[in-house]
């Protein structure tokens, strides 16, 4: 697993070369795998995507060191996807319900308070950064505002999302809902359509969790009888479930 502390630059010059490799078999035969580089999730989860779409869910930490390392190439990934992908990421918290996590809690409600202001495909990687790289632990709410202050956020925006506890209790209710439904025991971890599972651990190696992931959206496709889907035309008219 790449270095945490790896500059995300350095990350991104790789991901070019990472999708050209790609595109070649990474098995000798046969393709990905169930039981090697894939799981089947049963019973099957019910997804908001719709018929015409194949959701993927990403549930990541933002303190996760896996997740960072991985995310500049799967923004890449993102933006080279079929149309008919319909991309989510829901922040996790490790505990229970009961009893989160501090660390883990505190990290999900920064997630939905960017989500809840439209800022996560803004700020997501800052906050990455911010923790892998500037070593700041954003787990304290003064940490949090002091470095949206940093970042020239509307402060009296982000302090009343922050403090919205209503409506962050009830994203994060759904939240903890959708990891025990899809039995998450480790990030990053990718749901396909409800009912597949991978990861780069669970596959092996980055390069294989793409292909690994690709085959399950083409898997999908097929299964239902979809017809082959377009690349998507442009970043801004890809469906991105928040």
């Amino acid at each position: 697993m790449q270095n945490p502390l790896l500059s995300r630059r350095s990350l991104t010059i790789a991901i070019a070369s990472l999708f050209a490799a790609s595109a070649m078999p990474s098995w000798a035969q046969g393709g990905p795998q169930e039981g090697q580089q894939y799981r089947t999730l049963k019973p099957r989860v019910p997804t908001n995507a719709g018929e015409k779409k194949i959701e993927v869910i990403e549930f990541f930490w933002f303190g996760c060191s896996h997740c960072n390392a991985i995310d500049p190439s799967l923004e890449a990934w993102i933006k080279k996807a079929p149309a008919d992908v319909s991309f989510k990421r829901v922040h996790i918290h490790f505990g229970t319900e009961a009893k989160p996590e501090p660390r883990t809690q505190t990290h999900q409600r920064l997630f939905y308070v960017l989500e809840s202001l439209g800022l996560n495909a803004t700020q997501n990687s800052a906050v990455f950064n911010a923790i892998h790289a500037d070593r700041k632990a954003l787990n304290t709410r003064d940490g949090i505002l002091e470095w949206a202050k940093s970042r020239n956020l509307d402060m009296v925006k982000f302090t009343a999302a922050y403090d919205d506890s209503f409506t962050l209790s009830r994203k994060m209710r759904e939240a903890s809902a959708l990891q025990e439904a899809y039995k998450v025991d480790g990030v990053p971890y990718f749901a396909v359509d409800g009912q597949y599972i991978t990861s780069p651990s669970i596959a092996g190696n980055e390069m294989a969790f793409y292909s690994a992931l690709d085959f399950l959206i083409n898997k999908t496709r097929k299964d239902r009888g979809m017809s082959a889907a377009a690349p998507a035309k442009a970043a801004a008219k890809k469906t991105v479930q928040k």
